[in-house]
C-alpha cells in the first residue's frame, strides 16, 4: 500500500450550487502548505485538485511549480512522491467512505506548456493542453494504486484528463464521462 505520506487533515467544506468540495491540508518536506480539493459531483464523481496554499489566489495555482530556492539543492523527487502519496491517500479515504466513487483529475499544464510561442500546436481553443507532463506522470502513478479489476482507467489525452471509473458504477459510460469533462472544462476551468 502507500508508504511515506505527509500528515493530512480536513479543513472544511465549500458548497456550490452543483457540487460541494471537501478541503484538506498538509505540509510537505519543504515546509510548504498544500491544499487538496475533493469536489463531489453528481453520479459519485470526485474531481481531485491540489496546489500550494501560497498560490491559492493565483489563476494559475494548479500550474505553478516549486521555486528551486525552496528545494535547497534537492531535486525534490522524494518530496514530490510523498505529495502524490498524500493526495492518493485522500482519494483512498474518499473511496473507503463511498464504494461507488469514481475519480477524475486534469494534469494541469506548466506555465511553459501554456506559452503559445513554445507550445502552440498542443494548446486547444478551450485553453487545455494535450498530454501535459503532469498528465503523463499522474497517469503512470495512479496505475500503481488503482486496480483495473475495480477501476477502468480512461485517458482523455486531448485535454490531459484522466478518469478512474469505478466498475460498480454502471451509471457512468465512457461517453457520459467525456461529456462530463467537456462541460467541466467549459464551466469550471
Amino acid at each position: 500500500m502507500l508508504e511515506n505520506t505527509f500528515s493530512c487533515k480536513s479543513v472544511g467544506k465549500e458548497n456550490n450550487e452543483v457540487y460541494y468540495t471537501d478541503l484538506y491540508s498538509f505540509k510537505c518536506g519543504f515546509n510548504q502548505a498544500y491544499i487538496v480539493e475533493v469536489e463531489c459531483h453528481p453520479n459519485d464523481i470526485y474531481i481531485i485538485k491540489f496546489f500550494q496554499k501560497n498560490h491559492r489566489d493565483s489563476k494559475h495555482r494548479y500550474c505553478l511549480l516549486n521555486k528551486p530556492s525552496i528545494r535547497k539543492g534537492s531535486s525534490g523527487a522524494r518530496n514530490f512522491l510523498m505529495i502524490l502519496n498524500t493526495v492518493t491517500k485522500t482519494i483512498l479515504d474518499t473511496y473507503s467512505n463511498n464504494k461507488m466513487a469514481s475519480f477524475g483529475f486534469m494534469g494541469a499544464p506548466t506555465l511553459k506548456e501554456l506559452n503559445p510561442k513554445k507550445n502552440k500546436n498542443r494548446i486547444n481553443q478551450d485553453g487545455t493542453v494535450i498530454k501535459t507532463k503532469r498528465f503523463n506522470t499522474y497517469g503512470t502513478y495512479v496505475k500503481r494504486y488503482f486496480n483495473p479489476n475495480k477501476f477502468e482507467h480512461i485517458e482523455i489525452e486531448t485535454s490531459s484528463c484522466y478518469f478512474l471509473r469505478n466498475k460498480k458504477n454502471s451509471k457512468l459510460t465512457t461517453k457520459s464521462i467525456e461529456t462530463f469533462f467537456t462541460n467541466y472544462i467549459i464551466n469550471y476551468c
